[in-house]
């Protein structure tokens, strides 16, 4: 499987080596006898374009891929040759980005993006500027730093215009779940280069039917509750997640797809869920944690700001619903507040975002980091559905950035965010992990729905909010940084909190039809 992640951006440096015709000196031109012949200038030029190719190979971050440089002559005229520019198409094709020393007059007939790297000369910045004001998509760089940065970033746009997503649809035009999931996909593919396969999500079940539990399935099962600290649900409930999870792989490489999400609540409603005993939470799991954007209830919207966040934070993601913690109302145990923030029995006095769902990944620090530690818990009190748990509070940060797109895809709202605490229940969907957000979770969840964002929410580990700013400027989607009006900086002043319950008791007797809905805190079992 083609994971678009891994793409690399196809570099390829021009080389532009003015040869004049004689030797003569005048308002653009000084030098010797010796440096202003001809036969000198070619052979100065084809030295320093020798150390400059091996200079970008050793210069260039991992995410290019440099081809074959070129060396390319031109006269006092300013004109290149159609020759030349016919020996510089062969390869026009693969090239994502030409990398020139000087300009190269006529290069924008191929429609690539142009580039220079230069501290010492004035030329990047009018060369630049010019295929910029003629719609040419263009940047200047003074040094490796600035340059290897922007492959960073172009490594991302490539990555999602790589990206094809299986789409298990129950057919609407959007999700009863998520009416501000983008329905326009062809607009995606239009904007941003990315491809769907859409197909009905009962079809992934008659492949099923076709599928036997194999030893290899058996053996990931085993290697999972092994690796598990613990677990609370069967092996034999596990195989049936594990089998959805290769019948959707078989799927995604028969169409070539490398991101996925499938509708829920209709297919829920279906009750073939019930009948072939899954939930699709393992699979969303482990399609994040092997780098490919997956995402619940058939969200367009979440799964696009999945794709930015992990491919710029180069970890997986964690999503899910974003309600109220009314500040006063929970204990910091019922919160699974760490002790080095408050006392078990300290009443958060402040506002919260609990965002809530079964789809922790293990990689959230990082595809070349360790695994997070796990338990393995059952979404059904049947028994079967297998999640995966993980406490999101206890990672080496508490900084996270969190984010969606719009119903229309062309808009982002992200904010940064600290994790306060992280509870866990035996069923449904958990874990449920508490921010605290700059301008406060009140004003977040109204901005949610005032922007046409809508609910679930991409968490990341770490501050990824100027990058997700850039490169919004690159791909064209607009970027809203959620602060409602915060004067300072993000750094969030101390966590509010309280000795006294007695607010805590009289909203919980005032509420108690809308607390009785909210996540529980619950043990996990022993593994069985």
């Amino acid at each position: 499987m083609k994971h678009a992640i891994d793409v690399k951006v196809n570099v390829k440096p021009v080389f532009t080596n003015l040869v004049h015709s004689a030797a003569w000196e005048g308002p653009c031109r000084v030098g010797t006898p010796e440096t202003t012949d001809p036969l000198y200038e070619v052979r100065s030029g084809k030295e320093n374009f020798k150390r400059w190719a091996k200079g970008l190979r050793e210069g260039l971050c991992s995410c290019a891929n440099v081809m074959e440089p070129f060396y390319l002559e031109f006269d006092e005229s300013f004109t290149v040759p159609d020759h030349t520019f016919d020996e510089l198409a062969k390869d026009a094709h693969e090239v994502d980005i030409y990398l020139m020393n000087y300009r190269v007059p006529g290069i924008e007939r191929f429609g690539k993006a142009v580039s220079e790297l230069n501290f010492d000369q004035p030329h990047p910045m009018d060369v630049i500027g010019y295929y910029k004001a003629i719609g040419l998509e263009a940047y200047m760089a003074n040094d490796f730093d600035e340059y290897n940065e922007l492959l960073r970033f172009l490594q991302v746009k490539k990555a999602i215009a790589n990206t094809n997503v299986l789409i298990l649809s129950a057919g609407r035009i959007s999700p009863v779940g998520v009416y501000t999931s983008i329905p326009d996909l062809y607009g995606l593919w239009e904007r941003y280069g990315v491809r769907s396969t859409k197909m009905p999500f009962y079809e992934i079940f008659d492949e099923m039917d076709k599928m036997e539990v194999t030893p290899e399935m058996e053996a990931e099962a085993d290697q999972l509750i092994d690796g598990a600290t613990a677990c609370a649900i069967s092996r034999d409930n596990m195989l049936q997640d594990i089998k959805y999870f290769h019948t959707v792989r078989k799927i995604m490489e028969k169409y070539g797809c490398n991101a996925f999400t499938s509708s829920c609540m209709e297919m829920c409603a279906s009750r073939r869920p019930q009948k072939y005993r899954i939930t699709p939470c393992l699979t969303h799991t482990i399609n994040k944690d092997e780098k490919l954007p997956s995402a619940c209830e058939e969200d367009m919207s979440v799964l696009m700001a999945m794709m930015v966040l992990m491919y710029l934070s180069k970890k997986a993601a964690y999503m899910g619903n974003p309600t109220l913690i009314p500040k006063g109302t929970k204990t910091a145990r019922e919160l699974g507040v760490p002790e080095d923030l408050a006392d078990p029995d300290d009443i958060i006095d402040e506002d919260l975002l609990e965002i809530y769902h079964a789809v922790p990944a293990r990689m959230m620090e990082g595809f070349e980091e360790e695994a997070m530690p796990y338990t393995l818990g059952r979404f059904t009190h049947q028994g079967f559905g297998t999640k995966f748990q993980i406490n999101l509070a206890k990672g080496k940060t508490r900084t996270v950035t969190i984010g969606r797109f719009d119903r229309s895809g062309k808009k982002m709202i992200v904010t940064r965010g600290e994790i306060v605490g992280c509870a866990f229940r035996e069923t449904f969907c958990s874990p449920m992990v508490y921010f605290r957000v700059p301008g406060g979770a009140r004003a977040y969840r109204l901005a949610l729905a005032e922007g046409s964002y809508g609910h679930h929410q991409v968490v990341v580990y770490g501050d990824y909010v100027k990058d997700v700013q850039r490169l919004g400027k690159m791909l064209g989607f607009e970027v809203e940084i959620f602060t409602h009006k915060v004067e300072t900086s993000f750094e969030m002043p101390e966590l509010v909190i309280t000795r006294d319950t007695s607010a805590a008791d009289e909203f919980r007797r005032k509420n108690h039809s809308i607390s009785s809905m909210a996540p529980s805190s619950g043990a996990v079992n022993k593994k069985i």
